[in-house]
């Protein structure tokens, strides 16, 4: 009996290894910095021949997100929405399944004695936001305004689901955590000296479940399609997130009743996203607890990594005419619902590391320096802080709102010495001129689309 319970620690440190292999000696970040390193620029061949190999792993549908996301940067939009589909097929058939499953409780046991990082990637809610509203732009360009519309309606579903359910949530977490134990509750405590860094950042976002980039392109989107009344309600929504002069102005106009406006004024809306999100680090703490010191590793970001947005001067004609504002802050956004989701999954993390303190001290019970030696390097091993995110995601979006005279006009943007090349907008009358900008990479690019107004 004696041997069967030392070869089944064995079994256990040797199968905890085997299966964290992938998380425990890599990180999610190595392939992030690849990705973002291909933002406006050309996607190599051994990139695309990586996306293909990952799309059935795991975490297949966060490097479709990648690679959708890289695909519409470079203005390849029919391919990038491709992508899209495909990432959407993978969201609809987690959404599906039943919470509990064989496969599902696999993993999470798994995750209990190695890391978060064993379990297949979930995306976060904000982040699908995101993809619906990519999915819409594509749809834009390519002249499909129904689908546009779709999916524009499918963001703010999403928006509405988790607003509804977000703040009892994580009160009923917080509670949870703060009752449950004495350790909890030190691990709480330092968690919040953790993060004292990154406050100010997540202090710039009003929540992480609504959208402010969402609620004014939707809105612009309406306003093309003659759905004023709606448009009107997500420009207010837009303001409350973020209350900017032109957004005020956007609301006052609508509320002057748009559709008796003179059409010799065409509206042209420039969006840009700027900048890459900020990238997860690990961090690892030490919990005094009644049984000794227990490690956890968490995901964090370094505050000096976020940068701050910076707006752009929009020039017609080779005039500035103004400088973009800022829409919704992504950074600070995906700081804050981190924050957030670590105090979540405080308890847990507690657990396991005690569990893996406890495994360790009986190892060492069992077989004396070498089963301690094991326990250690198990330890150490598998408590890995779980990195994985969309990190092709842009910093921050500002927007410019331009109404000119029928005509062509030349497009400009611009940041310090960084200049975009001259834009051609063929304006016309009762039409919407949207035009999409990146500014990354030190590349500023920008594609237009224009549609009829209804």
């Amino acid at each position: 009996m004696n041997y069967l319970i030392k070869g089944s620690l064995f079994a256990a440190v040797f199968s905890a290894s085997v299966f964290s292999q992938a998380a425990i000696f890599g990180t999610y970040n190595d392939e992030g910095n690849l990705f973002r390193s291909h933002l406006n620029n050309h996607l190599s061949e051994d990139l695309v021949a990586k996306f293909k190999d990952k799309v059935d792993s795991k975490d297949g549908v966060l490097y479709l997100l990648e690679q959708a996301r890289l695909l519409q940067v470079n203005h390849q939009y029919e391919e990038s929405l491709n992508h899209y589909k495909q990432a959407f097929e993978f969201l609809d058939k987690q959404k599906s399944r039943a919470k509990i499953s064989l496969s599902r409780v696999g993993f999470k046991a798994l995750s209990m004695v190695s890391n978060d990082s064993v379990v297949p990637y979930l995306v976060p809610p904000h982040e699908q936001v995101l993809a619906h509203i990519s999915q819409a732009k594509n749809y834009i360009f390519l002249k499909n305004l129904e689908a546009a519309a779709v999916e524009m309606r499918v963001a703010q579903g999403i928006q509405r689901e988790i607003e509804l359910a977000h703040q009892a949530e994580f009160e009923k977490k917080k509670e949870k955590n703060t009752k449950a134990n004495t350790s909890s509750n030190a691990a709480l405590h330092v968690l919040d000296e953790a993060f004292v860094g990154l406050d100010p950042i997540a202090g710039k976002i009003k929540n992480t479940y609504q959208n402010a980039y969402a609620f004014y392109m939707a809105a612009n989107l309406w306003e093309t399609l003659g759905e004023y009344n709606d448009a009107l309600v997500d420009y207010k929504k837009a303001y409350e997130l973020q209350p900017d002069e032109q957004i005020a102005k956007d609301v006052k106009r609508l509320d002057q009743l748009v559709a008796k406006q003179s059409n010799s004024s065409v509206p042209v809306i420039v969006f840009i996203e700027q900048g890459i999100v900020p990238q997860k680090i690990e961090n690892k703490l030490d919990i005094p607890t009644p049984g000794g010191i227990i490690n956890i590793a968490f995901a964090t970001y370094e505050p000096s990594t976020y940068v701050a947005p910076k707006s752009l001067k929009v020039k017609l004609n080779n005039r500035v005419l103004q400088d973009s504002y800022v829409i919704s802050d992504i950074g600070a956004l995906a700081v804050k619902d981190l924050k957030e989701k670590v105090v979540g999954t405080l308890t847990t993390q507690v657990i396991r590391a005690t569990a893996k303190y406890a495994a360790q001290k009986e190892l060492g019970n069992q077989f004396g320096v070498l089963g301690q030696l094991a326990g250690n390097v198990l330890n150490m091993a598998t408590e890995r802080a779980d990195l994985r995110a969309w990190t092709t995601l842009p910093s921050n979006t500002q927007i410019a709102r331009l109404n000119l005279t029928p005509g062509i006009h030349n497009l400009q943007l611009s940041s310090g010495n960084l200049s975009s090349s001259s834009v051609k907008l063929d304006v016309k009358a009762n039409e919407t001129v949207f035009v999409y900008a990146h500014h990354v990479n030190d590349k500023i690019t920008a594609s237009v689309s224009s549609i009829p107004r209804q």
